[in-house]
Order: structure tokens, then C-alpha cells, then sequence
């Protein structure tokens, strides 16, 4: 007997733990969102380098435009694509940079809003892996239920609070031991 269609998920294991919280029941929505937010850092912190963060920030606080000159903001992310090279979420973070400035938005809050939108579009991708991987392991109604659930934790935060909570190392997950860890009534 299976633990459940999670288990095969060709995903990394904090992915796999977000769809055994979307697809269990007894997890309610804010621990699928932690299970979600944790995820989505995680992948953030494996994939896209110290180094293109510290670019990006370096852009949106305008160390090398005092002005704030969107032309030369624009000319210097395009050279930063090269730091993102072989990273989803890295050129997504850039692309996503590019539309922040192209709006005029500096400042610490639009590189958080910038991070926030690439981890998003992250998420919303592993939703739709997960779900179509739960249509082939289970059935139709269980991958939709998954799918909503995981969709609803991620939709649930700002692109800020994302980007901060990405920014700021995440947390780890938390699992229940104590009884009184139990379901919530």
C-alpha cells in the first residue's frame, strides 16, 4: 500500500511535503502555507546565487545610480543576466526586476515585491507539476483538491512578504511531537 501520490512526486522533498499537506486534510491552511513558503525559500536558496541577490539589491538601491535613472537601472539588469544564467527562478527574479523599474519603483520594497513575484511564478509551476502528477497517481478530484489548496497557501501572502521571508533565510518546518501538537479543533 502507498503513503500517498507525494511520495513518487518528481519533485525535492519540501515540494513533497507541501502535496502531502495539500492533498491530507488534517493540515489546515496555514500549515500547507508554511509548508508552501518554506518550499518556495527553499528553492530560492539553492538555485539562485548570493551574488546576483546582492547585484539586484546593489540595483534597486541605487549604489551605481544616485539618480535613480531607470535607462542605466534597465542597462545594468541586463548584465546581470549573466549571474542568473542556469537558474529558473534567477532570470524570472531579473525579468521580474526589469518590470519593477520599467514602472519606476526603487527601494528595498520593490527588490522584496521583485523576489516575491519569481518565487510566486515558481510555485504556481510546481502546483501545476504537482497536480498533474496527482491526476496520473490518483485521480481527477483528489489533484484538483491538491492543486487548490497549494495554490490558495501561495496566493495567500504579498509579494513582499515573500521576498522578505525568502531574504530572511525562511524557517524550517515544524513537526508535530507532543500531543498537544495535534489537529486543530
Amino acid at each position: 500500500m502507498s503513503d500517498g501520490p507525494h511520495r513518487s512526486l518528481p519533485l525535492r522533498k519540501p515540494w513533497k511535503e507541501l502535496a502531502k499537506r495539500g492533498d491530507q486534510l488534517s493540515y489546515d491552511a496555514a500549515e500547507v502555507a508554511d509548508a508552501a513558503t518554506y518550499a518556495l525559500a527553499s528553492d530560492f536558496k539553492n538555485e539562485v546565487k548570493a551574488s546576483l541577490v546582492a547585484c539586484l539589491k546593489a540595483i534597486f538601491n541605487g549604489r551605481d545610480n544616485s539618480l535613480m535613472s531607470p535607462e542605466i537601472a534597465l542597462q545594468e539588469l541586463e548584465e546581470s543576466k549573466r549571474l542568473a544564467a542556469g537558474s529558473v527562478i534567477g532570470m524570472s527574479f531579473v525579468a521580474f526586476s526589469i518590470e519593477k523599474i520599467r514602472e519606476g519603483h526603487f527601494g528595498e520594497d520593490a527588490f522584496l515585491q521583485a523576489i516575491g513575484a519569481a518565487i510566486r511564478s515558481r510555485g504556481y509551476a510546481n502546483a501545476m507539476a504537482m497536480e498533474e502528477h496527482y491526476v496520473r497517481e490518483s485521480n481527477l478530484r483528489r489533484a484538483g483538491q491538491v492543486k487548490a489548496r497549494i495554490v490558495d497557501a501561495i496566493t495567500k501572502f504579498s509579494d513582499s512578504y515573500l521576498g522578505s521571508f525568502v531574504v530572511n533565510g525562511g524557517k524550517r518546518l515544524r513537526k508535530k511531537n507532543e500531543i498537544d501538537d495535534g489537529v486543530l479543533i
